[in-house]
């Protein structure tokens, strides 16, 4: 019987388990699976909010560094400017000390001509003045000069006299045009030291505001990297570029008397055979290479796909003008000098990262190529280099998001504008 009712107690189990759940546990178990999908649902939506915080931070964040990045390129307008202007400053100074010299020689020329005229005039009286009034000639002029003056004009100064009294004619147009030119010399002084003034104001304050965003940013602890080449670095910048266009003038000068040298030992090595062959013998010409033809004025620095032309930008990079040509590829791609010139610039620098600046001067012209975000140079500055050699690789250093070369010509010396063309042209119209 015991056992009839133990058998009978695991069947009705066995059908428990066979048929489901009690009404009570399934209850149970539906509420757990609702509270499980509800928190999942909770944080999924925290999660979404999460999502778009995050990305709205990124754009904020996106915003104040497109802020900075613009303030940058105005920033650097005007440390450009300022450098530019201290240099003009420095050039105006050095023309009013030449000024000043030149009127010390003049005055000092004038002193000598004065006394030998005194003495030509003294003996003319002496000798044959019984025909000149000569009270009339000195009282009724204003000064020496003018007393020359009416004596020439009046043709009382003998033919012997006369190229000294001409000369000291020449020597006070000179005088007097040198002091004109040193009053306008030192009214532009004037003028350049007031808007130097007024620049490094604007300056001092733009860079306070920098400053300012600067800090907000490291405080909200967000990573900044920009750096912009200094007033320091761009007036030492200003100055390499005059010694590299000295050192270009005197290469090219020195390359042409070397070539007329050559030519001329040509020539006469010419000749000597020439008269020395007998009349019946023949020489043999060898042929004459020629040379490798250039593509131009200057020739495409890299090779690569064109990622960014010159001219008007968003204003999306901090720049409104794009003053170069932006050429991508891998990193390490050769980069090549546009046109043979002296190195005025190589290394890091400002939002250009490792760049080469080179001096050009092409049938008198000057003019200035840039190569920036480099990733290694192979140059120094006040090195020469030939049109076609490597200067260095291809990179995306200073303020770059990919690899790419950033590539400038500037007709004349080197003067950055994030907001128009400035000294640039366009690349694109000399390949």
């Amino acid at each position: 019987m015991g056992n009839l009712k133990k058998f009978a107690a695991t069947v009705t189990l066995g059908a428990l388990l066979i048929g489901g759940t009690s009404p009570t546990y399934a209850a149970s178990l539906t509420e757990k699976q609702k509270k499980v999908q509800e928190q999942r649902q909770k944080n999924s939506s925290e999660q979404s909010k999460a999502n778009s915080s995050i990305q709205s931070r990124e754009q904020a964040i996106s915003k104040e560094q497109q802020e900075i990045n613009k303030l940058d390129a105005e920033l650097q307008d005007v440390i450009n400017d300022v450098a530019q202007k201290k240099a003009e400053i420095r050039a105006t100074e050095e023309k009013i000390k030449k000024l000043q010299a030149q009127i010390k020689k003049y005055e000092a020329k004038m002193k000598a001509q004065e006394d030998l005229m005194k003495d030509r005039m003294a003996t003319m009286q002496k000798n044959g003045g019984s025909s000149v009034n000569w009270a009339e000639f000195i009282f009724g002029s204003k000064d020496f000069g003018d007393l020359i003056t009416r004596m020439i004009t009046a043709g009382t100064i003998q033919e012997n006299d006369q190229q000294i009294f001409e000369e000291y004619e020449a020597t006070k147009e000179k005088l007097a045009k040198a002091q004109a030119d040193l009053k306008a010399e030192r009214d532009s002084l004037v003028k350049q030291k007031e808007d130097l003034e007024k620049r490094q104001k604007e300056l001092d304050q733009k860079m306070k505001e920098r400053a300012a965003k600067i800090k907000k940013l490291e405080a909200e602890k967000v990573k900044f990297e920009s750096k912009l080449m200094s007033l320091q670095e761009m007036e030492d910048t200003l100055k390499a570029q005059e010694q590299a266009i000295q050192a270009e003038i005197e290469a090219q000068r020195r390359a042409e008397e070397e070539a007329r040298r050559a030519a001329a030992a040509a020539a006469a090595a010419k000749k000597q055979q020439g008269s020395s062959s007998n009349s019946g013998s023949s020489a043999s010409t060898a042929p004459v290479a020629s040379a490798p033809a250039s593509g131009g004025m200057f020739q495409r620095p890299a090779s690569g796909r064109l990622s960014q032309g010159w001219g008007p930008a968003s204003g999306a990079n901090g720049y409104s003008f794009h003053n170069a040509l932006d050429i991508a590829g891998p990193v390490g791609t050769p980069i090549y000098a546009a046109q043979t010139g002296t190195v005025l610039r190589a290394g890091w620098g400002g939002a250009y990262g490792n760049h080469v600046m080179i001096a050009h001067v092409i049938n008198g012209q000057v003019w200035t190529t840039v190569y920036a975000h480099m990733n290694s140079v192979s140059v120094s500055a006040g090195q020469r280099v030939s049109q076609g050699q490597n200067i260095g690789g291809m990179g995306s250093t200073g303020n770059s998001t990919g690899s790419h070369l950033h590539f400038e010509i500037h007709r004349g010396g080197y003067s950055y504008s994030s907001s128009s063309a400035g000294s640039t042209v366009n690349p694109a119209s000399f390949f």
